[in-house]
């Protein structure tokens, strides 16, 4: 992109929808929405840490820094959508555009099925 505000992204779904749609479950998975690679990753961490029985402290400002990040992915996906304007962009080629569809199934595919990814970790790590 040319210009990387949040007015960078206005209208970016127009003309752009699969790196639109890419990009927002990309956000999502960082966001920690359910169904995304995202979610299971914070939800493995903030479980491995309440099993420990320390640093409740932690567990309380990781949740609170996950909802302020919410607001600013939202942000983009509201100026992608919903709002008018030219996203500048620098072209991307078929491959690349295919590379993102096969990206953002995995990211969906391991929120769906996460333990399949571990199975396949705890085979290798074994």
């Amino acid at each position: 992109m040319k210009d990387y505000s949040f007015d960078g992204f206005n209208g970016l779904a127009k003309h752009h929808p699969v790196l639109a749609a890419a990009t927002t479950i990309f956000l999502l998975s960082l966001a920690g929405i359910p169904l995304t690679a995202g979610f299971f990753a914070k939800y493995y961490m903030i479980a491995a840490v309440l099993q420990t029985g320390k640093f409740l402290w932690l567990v309380i400002f990781a949740v609170l820094c996950a909802a302020i990040s919410v607001y600013y992915y939202f942000r983009i996906i509201q100026a992608m959508y919903f709002k008018e304007g030219d996203a500048q962009i620098i072209e991307t080629t078929p491959g690349f555009r295919y590379l993102l569809v096969i990206l953002t199934a995995m990211i969906i595919i391991l929120g769906i099925f996460p333990q399949w990814l571990i199975d396949q970790l705890y085979i290798i790590y074994l």
